[in-house]
């Protein structure tokens, strides 16, 4: 009973995630739709409405392969005739010119990547248009040009990139982190252009002399009244003396102090310039300083997304395995050279539904390349071409350990080749994990044979 209740509330937890992925979904928060959508598949991985939509929600993202491996896995779990997925995917597999314009997508995505990775920035903007031209929805597509237009300083092109990509999808954390910081430096750059302006200094007027006559002002000129005779010339002699040596003895000390005043002041006035352009100066040492940090992070970011050579990425084979699958334009030995691309060691890092999906792709393809193996060992082997055999059964068999004729064939292509030693090895492995076979019995006796 306790097992059932525990059931009922992983369930329950699971749908109600699922709802609140709808909710977001709804409102375009396609991000957080995607959280919601795989921690509800984390708790109940056969929630098919969860899986269906999560595949709608990358669709409506721009990632279609994506999407397309949700429907696989949804249709391998539900193979009712009522499931959507194989709605989607029929709708999907009848277009093939969408197929194609996927596959083209995925190639100019990847050629954008090694660009950047390379430096040629100008060839990745054009590739990424391309993208954005065929695939108008694809959010990394946005991410990566916003990043290289924020690499070569076009900031506004930068910001217009990641308001286009949030109108897809509102809440996108990368953008939302990328646009913080394209519009930090856009406010310290006005700030800067603001400071650069100059002050228009206004010119003192004339002097002039005013007085009221009634209820009008009369305004004129400062002026002397012109004297007339002898005894004006002889004033005006008498005026410039006593002038000239009121200037020397009263005026002109005054204005040398003026002057010497004026002096001070404009020399402290400029001093206080200098320590404040000085000032400035400095602060905008420490801007920079800290934008090139800035520029330092989101290269490491940008390296973090290209990998380490700028090469195919496990997830790239994946992809353009399951679209050649689904599609049908790879035959399922291509499917396999593709997928064994993919290491061991890389495979085990990656996500739950990277894994299913990988197992699929192996199920479905194997058996006819098992096949395939077989008959070209077999060939081999009648040629006597015994190590082309050996190669062949290996593969074969790596692709299924539970067949014992496969290692059975196996070890007689080691024991005609003279490897009696290897030959004997794989017997004495067909004895010990096939112990109730008709082939273990043959093996004992090859072994004793040779013994």
């Amino acid at each position: 009973m306790e097992n059932e209740g525990l059931y009922t509330k992983i369930v329950y937890r699971s749908n109600y995630l699922y709802n609140e992925g709808l909710k977001k979904a709804k409102v375009r928060d396609l991000s957080g739709a995607v959280i919601c959508l795989r921690e509800s598949l984390s708790l109940n991985r056969k929630n098919t409405n969860a899986r269906n939509l999560l595949g709608l929600v990358y669709f409506e993202m721009g990632e279609v392969v994506q999407a397309l491996a949700q429907w696989i896995i949804s249709r391998n779990n539900d193979t009712s005739k009522d499931n959507p997925a194989l709605y989607y995917m029929d709708k999907i597999k009848s277009n093939q010119g969408k197929l194609e314009a996927i596959d083209q997508t995925l190639h100019k995505y990847n050629q954008a990547l090694q660009y950047t990775y390379q430096g040629s920035y100008d060839l990745a903007i054009i590739q990424l248009k391309k993208v954005l031209s065929i695939n108008e929805r694809l959010i990394p597509a946005y991410q990566l040009l916003a990043l290289i237009y924020f690499q070569t300083e076009e900031y506004e092109k930068s910001r217009r990139t990641i308001i286009r990509g949030l109108r897809i999808d509102r809440n996108n954390t990368k953008l939302l982190e990328y646009l913080a910081e394209v519009d930090e430096i856009l406010a310290q750059i006005d700030a800067q252009s603001q400071d650069g302006k100059k002050k228009n200094v206004t010119k003192p007027g004339r002097e002039v002399m005013s007085y009221e006559s009634g209820m009008d002002t009369i305004i004129q000129p400062v002026h002397e009244k012109e004297r007339s005779g002898f005894s004006s010339i002889i004033n005006i002699i008498l005026g410039i003396i006593v002038g000239v040596a009121a200037c020397y003895f009263l005026i002109l000390p005054a204005k040398i102090e003026k002057k010497t005043t004026e002096f001070d002041e404009k020399y402290i006035e400029v001093s206080d310039k200098l320590s404040e352009e000085q000032a400035l100066h400095n602060q905008d040492l420490a801007t920079l300083d800290e934008i090139t940090i800035q520029r330092d992070e989101l290269k490491k970011e940008l390296a973090r997304a290209l990998g380490t050579d700028g090469n195919l990425r496990p997830e790239d084979y994946l992809i353009k395995a399951a679209a050649g699958h689904i599609g049908g334009s790879l035959s399922s030995e291509e499917v396999m050279e593709l997928l064994e691309n993919i290491k061991v060691e890389d495979k085990n890092d990656k996500s739950d539904d990277f894994k299913t999906l990988y197992d699929l792709l192996i199920g479905n393809a194997s058996p006819e390349v098992i096949n395939s193996y077989v008959e070209a060992a077999k060939t081999a082997m009648k040629s006597n071409d015994y190590e082309e055999a050996i190669a062949q059964y290996e593969k074969a068999y790596e692709l299924d350990v539970s067949n014992s004729d496969i290692l059975m064939s196996l070890a007689h292509a080691y024991r005609q080749n003279g490897n009696i030693e290897k030959a004997n090895e794989l017997y004495r492995k067909i004895v010990s994990d096939f112990p109730d076979t008709q082939n273990a019995q043959d093996a004992l006796e090859y072994i004793s044979d040779e013994e």
